[in-house]
């Protein structure tokens, strides 16, 4: 019901906007003196913009801020309709609250606004039909006349009235030159067919009663109908018989309302139709061919459907196009991705290890991965090119809720055989898709600073067996910003890696345990509420009731010793988590102990050679150095933990 209400609202909205449109054009014509019998077709147009919710495709280039293209394709998906779906197959449950519960219990705010909408639209039928029918009665005794008119004192004011069988009603006082004028004005309106038109026009605009703007459309069809045969009655007549007519318009000018849909001749603003009749002149041929050609683009424009091209990677890398063209994709092909062993970093040899390419000509590094951050943040102004690190296969390029535009390489498995995967987020667009193979140095987006994100930066993680890792150690950053990379970090990044692994899958299973709890939980509490509304119920008999109480109160019984066994279960895994916790604090005190250790002896030798006179030994000045640059890493990751709660992504 909700989507209904939204591709209606949003039909009303487009029928506003070509309203809009459609005012501006008409008022600059109509300085033109252009003919009001074409402006009837532009406003007609937008009649069917408002009824129509499909129209002439129009499409838009795709905005490159990612919020405004969400938004872009949220209102085509309202316009478009939803796309036929395949439910999967379940298995229905014993009892279903859903059925046992009342109608009005499944009510939405969405069930009330279409209550509303549709009293209003049966409110204005009642009220159109009634007039009709009061009118009807009121020129019942009228008599048809020589003319084919219908005339009597019974009949207030010349007006046509009738849709299948229209007739046109006339005034017994109104005789002579004046009567022919006023004849010509409705059999004006016959033969275009606005009997018929102008009630369809009402018919549409009273089921966007809510929108002001339907309704200023049906005043400006309504004033240029009348105006149109207004022109049509005086073309050819002098200044005597014009002044004759409008002396008939201002004495039938209706005080009040006719009935809705009808056409009168006293319809409309007696001073705008007087005014223009005076200062009516016919235009020449190139004035009128430049209007008519002015309408028709405008009602084209009014029909116009506007739609955002959908997404799609921008112009691939001249090699991956001639790739591509001598060798055509195929589904054996297409996603075909061979690791680049040789670029990837070895952890058998870690002295001559490769590194990952620089992604980013970046200026800094703000945030190095910690316990609250899973990468590192590379500082850059928009636009700056982002890089493939590596050889890979593209497994994600699409928008996400935290790394904004983000593209997601999987690299395959090094010489060591270890697996590796580095993820690219917060660009202002991404240049690839997914299936997609990329090389070392490729294309594939822009820094940006959408998503959870406080200033143009790319946000840099790799994975190490699917565990995120310090990127600084692997990636071939600026000689400040990297960490070597010996036998002694990789046992430090193994064992962390070890430890991040059975935290990360301790903290997941609470994850999974604790959602199921809530579902579960929020079941429960639906089948209460249905349960306390069977009992207020006096539908179906009462042994019928008595046996659907019997099976909501079973399958609550059931639900609670489910929450039970979950609770117990979320108890144990919530002490793995807490273990795992301790054990990740443990070594990393360990490592600083480590650390302490070895710079502590360092020192002391250096000590006991500077006090014995002997010169320095470089050896030992360098060793002292890494221990304790690696004394500061164990301190710092440490004292992150201890300041941080579980990893977030930046």
């Amino acid at each position: 019901m909700g989507e209904l209400v939204l591709r209606f609202l949003l039909l009303s909205l487009w029928g506003g906007a070509a309203t809009l449109g459609a005012l501006a054009v008409s008022g600059v014509l109509r300085r033109l003196h252009i003919p009001s019998r074409l402006l009837c077709w532009l406003w007609l147009a937008v009649g069917l913009r408002f009824a129509l919710p499909w129209g002439i495709p129009l499409t838009l280039p795709r905005p490159r801020n990612e919020n405004l293209a969400q938004a872009a394709d949220t209102v085509q998906a309202l316009a478009e309709g939803p796309a036929p779906v395949v439910l999967p197959a379940v298995q229905a449950p014993a009892v279903t609250a859903a059925a046992a519960a009342p109608w009005y219990t499944r009510l939405t705010v969405w069930h009330l606004l279409a209550v509303v909408w549709a009293v209003g639209v049966l409110v204005l039928a009642v009220r159109a039909v009634a007039g009709y029918l009061r009118l009807r009665r009121t020129v019942a005794l009228a008599c048809k006349t020589e003319d084919g008119c219908y005339s009597g004192s019974c009949v207030p004011a010349p007006f046509t009235l009738g849709i299948f069988r229209p007739r046109i009603y006339l005034p017994a006082a109104l005789t002579g030159a004046a009567r022919q004028a006023v004849v010509l004005h409705e059999r004006t309106h016959l033969r275009r067919h606005d009997p018929q038109t102008k009630p369809l026009y009402y018919a549409v605009v009273c089921l966007h009663w809510f929108n002001p703007l339907a309704w200023l459309a049906f005043r400006q069809l309504e004033r240029e109908m009348e105006s149109a045969c207004d022109e049509a009655a005086v073309r050819g007549c002098d200044a005597a018989a014009r002044n004759a007519y409008c002396e008939s318009i201002l004495q039938y000018a209706l005080q009040g309302r006719m009935a809705p849909g009808s056409l009168a001749f006293g319809q409309g603003s007696v001073k705008a139709r007087i005014v223009h009749l005076l200062h009516y002149r016919k235009i020449g041929a190139g004035a009128l061919l430049v209007c008519a050609a002015a309408v028709g683009l405008s009602v084209t424009a009014c029909m116009m459907q506007p739609q955002v091209e959908e997404a799609t990677p921008e112009t691939a890398q001249p090699a991956t196009t001639e790739a591509t063209a001598e060798t055509p994709d195929t589904p054996e092909t297409a996603v075909t991705f061979t690791a680049n062993t040789a670029g990837l970093p070895n952890l058998d040899d870690p002295e001559n290890s490769p590194r990952f390419l620089c992604p980013v000509d970046y200026e800094y590094v703000t945030v190095y991965m910690n316990e609250g951050h899973r990468g590192d943040d590379l500082a850059a102004d928009i636009g700056t090119p982002v890089y493939a690190a590596q050889d890979g296969l593209v497994t994600y390029a699409a928008y996400h809720q935290s790394y904004g535009n983000c593209v997601v390489l999987d690299h395959g498995a090094g010489p060591d055989g270890n697996l590796w995967t580095t993820l690219y987020a917060h660009m202002d667009d991404y240049t690839v898709e997914a299936g997609q193979t990329v090389k070392a140095g490729d294309l594939i987006g822009h820094v940006g600073t959408t998503g959870y994100s406080t200033g143009p930066h790319l946000h840099f993680e790799i994975t190490l067996n699917g565990i995120v890792t310090q990127p600084r150690y692997f990636t071939d950053y600026r000689a400040a910003d990297s960490k070597p990379l010996n036998a002694e970090n990789v046992q430090m990044l193994r064992e962390e890696a070890e430890t991040n692994a059975a935290l990360y899958a301790a903290q997941s299973n609470y994850d999974i345990l604790q959602e199921q709890l809530d579902q579960l939980t929020t079941r429960r509490e639906e089948m209460q509420t249905s349960l306390d509304t069977l009992d207020q119920s006096t539908s179906g008999t009462e042994a019928e009731r008595r046996q659907q109480r019997q099976d909501m109160e079973d399958a609550i019984q059931v639900m609670d010793e489910q929450i039970r066994v979950l609770e117990d279960q979320i108890g144990t895994a919530l002490q793995q988590v807490e273990e795992q916790t301790v054990q990740k604090q443990l070594n990393q005190e360990q490592a600083k102990e480590s650390a302490q250790s070895a710079q502590s002896q360092l020192q002391q030798q250096i000590e006991a050679a500077q006090s014995s006179g002997s010169t320095t030994d470089p050896a030992l000045q360098a060793g002292e150095e890494e221990a304790r640059r690696n004394l500061e890493q164990a301190q710092s990751q440490l004292d992150s933990y201890l300041g941080t709660g579980s990893a977030q992504n930046g």
